[in-house]
């Protein structure tokens, strides 16, 4: 039925559009005609003139037609128009025009007071008459005024209705491009704007034989003319649906360019760490955050890298079937005989040894690629190849971290390259989630395992690691004395944890480029031991900065949202512990300031970050400190990447299995503690005091 009302109204609004250039419009047309006839003379001048064509053709591309005339309100001659306009400029800075504005500026004032002394009283008794009903308290929860039931009534079977129908006919629209298509070529028809790109061709073959400029202020003469009708009839108050959605694009546009801008920075930064970085900072200074907003971007980094190591290598051998050698691997991955970069490479080894090449011409494009520094074999070009369409095409996170992660990134294929949609900053957020794997750090030590013959060691090859509270996995130099490297059970000194951190590189590199990054964060950086600290670099939060606005243009729009929930708040929170009812003025004034708030919360979680300032150094920490910057764009690590309480459920478990909580607990009786005050509260130092237990 909608569908029938939507095709209904499109057929009726397309005849009223054709109607009003019929009756309204109908010079444009015959201007339209015209115009075509100036182009076709002007057209077969140029052909007859640029091939020495003996004609007695005549342009009139610079005469102005008999259906133009009546619009024709500036001197026909350019000397006319220099008289007129010495004129104007005369007039314009007379004392009389002068004291004419000021007259009329004057008259304006006058009136404007005249109605503010009008209006003025009636606000203010407005206003006294809803102080006084307002005071009036009352516990009626939640029930509706009789001018708000109104007013939802009014509201239900006009408003809504044609709110949802518009939205509705908007959609409509938007699904079928062409009908809004065929409505602006017919607007610009009657707005004389076809005439207009007609008559510029017209002008453009006459022009470019004959050089005459002496004819171009005829044509802006035709120009202006032509305008006129938009002119008379544009309704100027669309402008704001028009301008407004184009200014609201410009500035978020540049908010994106700024965003990706400051995404670049960060991958740089992140390209400066080592293989392994450990991020420190007191509670609250975003480590965390720090360390999951690196790994978004290394992951996005190491799959661009990856399409790079292709590009090069397919030019290495640029008529090779890439396409054929790619979905035979993509078939060997489905059915499970190829899922790490060690079995694609026997893959390739098995291709080799039964030469296949996909029906490639080896002997016309050759089996060897030369360099200059060395001579590679089609085999080995394939065996890398293989390896980094493997990390470019594996549809899973290559986030392996103890706390889970959230990305949004998404393979497009269409069944031949694929392709991996990795922006941060798009126009509308990928609405698909995988998470980062389960970290079981059995398969990053090289030693003894927590759990015996765990089947996931050893299976560890590349991706990014995140290890969040790192010193309290592993411990430091003082808290690992009385672990034992002869000890039956894998601790931190038999489990060659950091061997694996010394050598994870061997296991993730294609193409001479290192696939692998560790990231970890601590409170302090002594909190993990010297021996796998003086491996990574040391990032120090210093201080994370206020979210700031990457949009321009916004102060307007900040501040008046600012002022309407600071006026509306106080006022809605005094209404509350007065009255519980609803009322007519607070829902209106609720709805507004609701949208304003909502609508600038949104703005700045689309478009807003704050800036890390950090402090870089060597694990060592003996080398010379590098101030930088880190951004944490909010539409990037605040989409529900990561859980800032990762360890929570420990903690909610235990709360679980007790039957107490905060309001359960004993309070002091007075400003002093009692001594069974004192002792209640398992104190080692009171105990000790006491001689309860401990040391004393």
């Amino acid at each position: 039925m909608r569908r029938v009302l939507n095709i209904i109204l499109t057929i009726l609004l397309t005849i009223g559009f054709v109607l009003l250039g019929a009756f309204v419009f109908r010079s444009s047309f015959i201007r339209l005609f015209y115009a075509f006839k100036d182009f076709g003379l002007s057209v077969a001048y140029y052909f007859c003139e640029m091939f020495g064509i003996s004609h007695n053709i005549t342009p009139t591309v610079n005469s102005i037609p008999e259906v133009q005339t009546p619009q024709v309100t500036l001197p026909t001659d350019f000397d006319g128009f220099k008289d007129n306009t010495s004129q104007y400029f005369s007039l314009l800075f007379s004392s009389d025009n002068f004291n004419g504005w000021l007259a009329h500026i004057s008259g304006a004032m006058a009136d404007l007071a005249k109605i503010l002394i009008i209006i003025m009283p009636c606000i203010l008794v407005a206003l006294l008459i809803i102080k006084v009903l307002y005071k009036k308290e009352n516990t009626k929860h939640g029930k509706d005024t009789v001018p708000l039931k109104v007013f939802k009534a009014i509201s239900k079977g006009t408003y809504q209705p044609i709110k949802r129908f518009i939205r509705e006919y908007v959609a409509f629209i938007r699904r079928n491009g062409w009908i809004w298509i065929c409505w602006v070529i017919l607007w610009a028809f009657n707005f004389n704007l076809a005439t207009i790109v007609v008559e510029f061709f017209a002008y453009y073959f006459y022009f470019a034989v004959e050089f005459d400029f002496g004819t171009i202020y005829t044509q802006f003469v035709k120009l202006f003319a032509d305008l006129k009708t938009p002119f008379i009839y544009f309704p100027y108050w669309a402008l704001l649906l028009l301008i407004f959605p184009l200014f609201d694009k410009f500035r978020k546009r540049i908010a994106n360019s700024r965003l990706r801008h400051y995404e670049a920075r960060n991958c740089g930064f992140i390209n400066e760490l080592p293989i392994v970085s450990l991020t420190c900072g007191s509670m609250g200074k975003k480590k965390t955050t720090a360390i999951t907003d690196m790994a978004l971007s290394q992951e996005v980094m190491f799959r661009q890298k990856a399409f790079n190591i292709l590009q090069k290598n397919d030019m290495k051998f640029p008529m090779f079937p890439w396409i054929k050698f790619e979905k035979a691997m993509q078939a060997e991955i489905e059915n499970g005989r190829v899922y790490n970069l060690a079995t694609v490479k026997c893959w390739v080894i098995s291709l080799e040894q039964s030469g296949e090449l996909f029906g490639y011409d080896g002997e016309r494009y050759g089996l060897e690629y030369d360099n200059g520094l060395r001579t590679e074999n089609i085999y080995s070009v394939l065996s890398t190849y293989a390896q980094a369409y493997f990390i470019y095409i594996i549809e899973s996170s290559l986030i392996v971290s103890n706390y889970s992660i959230r990305e949004d990134n998404l393979l497009a294929d269409t069944g031949n390259f694929p392709m991996w949609l990795t922006d941060f900053f798009p126009t509308n957020f990928r609405r698909n989630s995988r998470h980062s794997h389960i970290l079981d750090f059995d398969i990053l030590r090289l030693g003894k395992k927590v759990l015996e013959n765990n089947p996931n060691a050893g299976s560890f090859e590349f991706g990014v690691i995140g290890i969040t509270e790192i010193g309290k996995e592993r411990g430091n130099n003082l808290e690992l004395q009385e672990k034992k490297k002869s000890a039956d059970e894998a601790n931190q000194k038999n489990d060659r944890f950091n061997s694996w951190l010394k050598m994870c590189r061997h296991s993730a590199t294609v193409d001479n480029f290192p696939f692998i990054k560790v990231f970890a964060d601590e409170q302090r950086p002594e909190s993990w031991g010297a021996d796998a600290r003086d491996l990574c670099d040391i990032v120090n939060i210093v201080s994370s900065g206020e979210l700031k606005l990457a949009m321009p243009f916004y102060t307007i729009g900040d501040m008046l949202a600012e002022w309407a929930f600071n006026k509306f708040i106080g006022l809605y929170y005094d209404f509350r512990f007065r009255r519980g009812d609803n009322t007519l003025l607070v829902y209106v004034l609720k709805s507004v300031t609701a949208w304003l708030w909502k609508r600038n919360v949104k703005i700045y979680n689309r478009y807003g970050f704050s800036v890390l300032k950090i402090e870089k150094e060597r694990g060592t920490m003996d080398g010379k400190v590098q101030k930088k910057k880190y951004y944490l764009m909010s539409a990037k690590i605040y989409r529900k990447r990561f859980a800032t309480d990762c360890f929570a459920d420990y903690f909610n478990d235990m709360a679980l299995r007790t039957n107490v909580g905060l309001n359960d607990y004993r309070e002091y009786l007075t400003e002093c503690a009692s001594v069974n005050e004192l002792q209640a509260q398992n104190s080692y130092f009171i105990n000790a005091l006491y001689g309860l237990g401990g040391d004393s």
